[in-house]
């Protein structure tokens, strides 16, 4: 009896127990395709795992029907968490919750993925929205167990890597002064990307109908037009880790690394710069979303006085929900390369080249094990640090002058709170 049939035994007698969702085939197939084309352990699910498997491993063995795809992420969340109660699962792993919450977000496109293996472009807006509202009723399950989770395993230590945290100041060397509250109420009131999300919160208004807690498709037209959406996400495509590439690129054919962390995802942009807007303002209740209905609150008008604190606490949430957003799963250590020696007393300005240089040999960094050849490799890391410290230039987290990153006391602001509160590392949606 092979391993793989021996958790698969293990598995069933636990999920029977449990009384959880169990289907044999379809977690042997899982495995099989999980352990045999790149020599994964059965044992080891690393964020993105969920999704690679399922938008990459599996379209390219079998197309699978939508209703069997539901059956298949109910029976790998029951693998994991099998895997986690019984002690299998491997330290360097994320969590069940973690991974069931990926895979959920993957199956809506595990269908479409199974009958091009490539998309060509980017989502339509129809489909972008399933996923958008399908997430949301997952993020609000995640959200309830989350601290759970992070009480019983220590996630925050789990989402520290070494190298990205021994930017912070330490023993050896001196905390930057406290930015003056003026300076981070100032910054965050002429932030672009605070400004536009004051402008959606008004263009939202009396009342937007939703369904499923988003947007309805002519309303996201209306949107996207109206905040000139679209020319953000053209722009954050054209400016792909993977456009320069000879030929086409396939995480599944070059080792384990998840889709994600490459950017490989890219066709799922559609409504990503609209979501940004739309999460930075549920975050800072400035809009109220309901079942059916989206308002904004007394907060978005322009009558609305703020305190310096009020200012100040505005622009960290939005940013910090920002970064999250879009992102998507991408990695932040080349935002936190900039953000975290900003605490550092004497360090008013971060280069481009030293972003890319560190990002190129961090432990992380996913290309040069890809076999794409070091030249390509190092572009590629190379654009995606460029890419990740674009998308977040209109947000006031520093302020661009060409190559040059200089302080701003809103990016330290918001340096602090990531550097005391890791959870919002473990939510990518």
């Amino acid at each position: 009896m092979d391993e793989n049939e021996l958790l698969l035994r293990h598995t069933a007698t636990w999920a029977s127990a449990k009384g959880r969702t169990l289907d044999h085939d379809l977690l042997a197939t899982a495995l099989a395709l999980w352990t045999g084309r790149e020599g994964h352990f059965a044992q080891l699910w690393p964020i993105g795992s969920a999704e690679t498997l399922l938008l990459q491993h599996w379209p390219s063995h079998e197309p699978i029907r939508g209703q069997d795809v539901e059956v298949l992420v109910a029976t790998l969340e029951t693998f994991w968490r099998f895997l986690r109660g019984t002690g299998r699962l491997r330290s360097d792993s994320a969590e069940p919750k973690a991974l069931a919450k990926e895979a959920r977000r993957a199956a809506p496109k595990m269908v479409m993925v199974s009958d091009d293996p490539r998309p060509s472009g980017p989502v339509t807006i129809e489909e972008a929205l399933t996923e958008w509202g399908e997430a949301l009723v997952e993020d609000a399950e995640f959200d309830r167990e989350l601290q759970e989770e992070i009480d019983e395993h220590d996630l925050y230590e789990q989402s520290r890597h070494d190298e990205t945290w021994a930017l912070l100041p330490d023993s050896h060397d001196g905390w930057a002064a406290d930015p003056p509250l003026e300076a981070s109420a100032r910054e965050a009131r002429q932030s672009p990307f605070i400004q536009e999300c004051l402008r959606f919160a008004r263009w939202v208004g009396d009342g937007r109908r939703i369904t499923n807690g988003v947007l309805r498709p002519e309303q996201v037209r209306e949107a996207q037009v109206e905040f000139k959406l679209g020319a953000w996400e053209r722009e954050f495509l054209a400016r792909s880790p993977l456009a320069h590439t000879a030929a086409p690129f396939s995480s599944s054919r070059h080792g384990h690394v998840p889709a994600g962390l490459l950017g490989e995802l890219d066709h799922l942009v559609t409504t990503r710069a609209l979501q940004s807007l739309w999460n930075a303002c549920a975050a800072t209740d400035l809009i109220q979303v309901g079942s059916t209905t989206a308002r904004a609150t007394s907060a978005a008008d322009r009558a609305h006085t703020r305190s310096p604190d009020d200012w100040a606490e505005l622009g960290q949430e939005a940013l910090i929900t920002a970064v999250m957003t879009r992102h998507f799963f991408e990695p932040l250590e080349p935002v936190l390369r900039v953000l975290f020696p900003f605490l550092r007393e004497g360090v008013d300005r971060v280069e481009m080249s030293d972003v890319r240089d560190w990002w190129w040999v961090h432990e992380v960094n996913p290309w040069a094990g890809l076999g794409l050849g070091i030249l390509q490799a190092h572009r590629s890391s190379d654009r995606q640090a460029d890419r990740l410290l674009w998308a977040m230039d209109d947000t006031g987290l520093w302020q661009r002058d060409g190559e040059t990153l200089h302080r701003t006391a809103l990016g330290m602001d918001v340096a602090m709170r990531l550097m005391s509160d890791p959870s919002a590392f473990l939510d990518v949606g």
